[in-house]
């Protein structure tokens, strides 16, 4: 078969300035935005090495019970001030757009603390590391978890086109996925180093001050980036929405409220993967020493399987409802982590099979398009409240959907502390221990079948609430093709009236 090669390069040459018919993002404002999303990602990838459930207790030297606290207070302040940013982005117009300058606003203090929980303290009383703990990881939770929400909530505001969203979504995904990806193959072995010489937490300082630099330096190519929402009021005449009115607009709105539902349901789905590094640290070698220095290439292995949910979202969403992609992917998901908290950990030999086998299991269950399918199902059921109320109220829908079910899952994870205090997994008790004893195997072991089962029974309970999702394709493609038409309506009739206005004064 020939292949066009020249045809092919002038028509990548046109969409680098000009989109495709019926688009509304050209190739440069895609790769911007793609920037954007992969500063984001360098600073949260980083951080994440020291902010989980597994690692504050890790490398902080406190107990377990402080890190639940540390993720339930971050993701409730966050919910608590959500509404009031909500119905600022209402009000807000600037040349900048409406959303972008809440981003960049916020994002020096996000910079700040996220170097503060990376630079480990090494402070002897206790008391003192969990002030710390507390004093710059809170602070970091809240700032996070709302840069998170306007990354996922930006693919609906830069276009309006359902399937464009769901197309840019595999070569950002791709972007997004970079981040991770190079921290992954050289943490592992900077770990090693340091924990080799009894300074863990000197690697992590490194990484952290690094990624966090170039992170805040990509973050600002968000201003290259334009903002399109269909306008449907005069902004002259546009009134503050009250909190109670809002929430009985969203009450209505059954895609929404059962999407939350799902993912609340759902949010301990991936519970397991809070403990990825220390399974592999503690399971995949001898000596936790060697296990970190092939943890990287496990980890970017396992990562890969992103990249082919990536790849497969174009495809599925052309030929599947969203919820119906979400639950396909799920049965795997569900399906590894329930034999490994069924068949055990303990059961699965250290060192080679436990690596070939438990990587190919979290590599299945990580081909899951929903956190890329999650935004675009946001822009859609925004575009549906507007159909039906002529709001948005994205910012609402923000709370409900990421920041809401994300504190579900922290009280939740807090409730499975008694379960964890009664194996008596304690990750402080095990940093810089080369060798682990038979009794911390076994130990480990148990709470990591814990958490798999956890898992799999959260994902199969989402499974269930999705098959209720009733916004399919064809019912969206009737709700956005009338907003374009009511928009149309009102530029036309704004035209009309200045044009009389106009001859009035003629």
């Amino acid at each position: 078969m020939k292949i066009d090669v020249k045809g092919m390069v002038n028509k990548l040459k046109s969409m680098w300035k000009t989109p495709p018919e019926g688009r509304c993002l050209t190739i440069k404002e895609m790769g911007t935005f793609g920037l954007y999303a992969l500063g984001i990602s360098f600073i949260s990838s980083s951080v994440y090495y020291v902010a989980t459930i597994s690692f504050i207790p890790y490398f902080y030297h406190i107990d377990v019970i402080h890190a639940y606290l540390i993720m339930i207070a971050g993701i409730l302040i966050n919910l608590i001030i959500q509404p009031f940013i909500g119905n600022l982005m209402e009000k807000t117009n600037t040349r900048f757009g409406r959303y972008k300058p809440f981003v960049l606003f916020s994002l020096p203090f996000l910079s700040l603390f996220a170097v503060l929980v990376t630079w480990i303290p090494q402070i002897g009383e206790e008391n003192m590391r969990i002030i710390y703990a507390y004093c710059s990881c809170v602070p970091f939770f809240v700032l996070m978890n709302f840069a998170n929400n306007m990354y996922q909530t930006m693919p609906s505001v830069i276009t309006p086109v359902s399937q464009e969203r769901a197309d840019m979504m595999t070569p950002i995904g791709l972007i997004f996925g970079f981040a991770p990806s190079v921290l992954q193959i050289i943490a592992g072995p900077i770990r090693a180093h340091y924990a080799s010489i009894g300074m863990e937490y000197m690697g992590i300082r490194v990484i952290g001050i690094i990624a966090v630099c170039v992170g805040t330096l990509l973050v600002l190519f968000l201003l290259k980036v334009r903002e399109r929402v269909y306008e449907l009021k005069d902004k002259d005449k546009e009134e503050k929405i009250k909190f109670s009115i809002a929430a009985k607009m969203l009450l209505k709105n059954k895609p929404l409220i059962i999407l939350f539902l799902a993912l609340s349901f759902g949010s301990l789905r991936e519970f397991c993967r809070q403990f990825t590094y220390l399974i592999i640290q503690f399971r995949f070698a001898e000596t936790s020493t060697q296990a970190m220095q092939i943890s990287g290439l496990i980890m970017t292995m396992i990562g890969f399987a992103s990249t082919v949910a990536m790849f497969l979202l174009p495809v599925v969403t052309r030929k599947l409802n969203k919820n119906a992609i979400i639950i396909l992917f799920t049965i795997t998901s569900v399906l590894s982590f329930g034999f490994l908290g069924l068949y055990g950990y303990q059961n699965v030999a250290v060192g080679t099979t436990s690596a070939v086998l438990i990587t190919i299991l979290f590599f299945l269950s990580s081909i899951n398009p929903t956190y890329l399918l999650i935004p675009i199902m946001l822009g859609e059921i925004a575009d549906y409240q507007q159909h039906e109320t002529g709001k948005r109220l994205e910012g609402h829908m923000q709370s409900l959907l990421f920041s809401l079910p994300g504190l579900i899952a922290q009280v939740l994870m807090l409730v499975t502390w008694f379960w964890q205090r009664s194996i008596g997994f304690e990750p402080k008790n095990y940093e810089n221990v080369i060798i682990l004893t038979e009794a911390q195997q076994l130990t480990a072991a148990s709470w990591f079948n814990a958490t798999s089962l956890i898992s799999a029974a959260s994902g199969l309970i989402m499974i269930i609430i999705l098959c209720f999702y009733p916004l399919t394709k064809k019912k969206y493609s009737n709700v956005i093709a009338e907003l374009e038409a009511k928009s149309l309506k009102i530029e036309k009739g704004a035209e009309s009236v200045e044009a009389s206005l106009l001859d009035q004064e003629g």
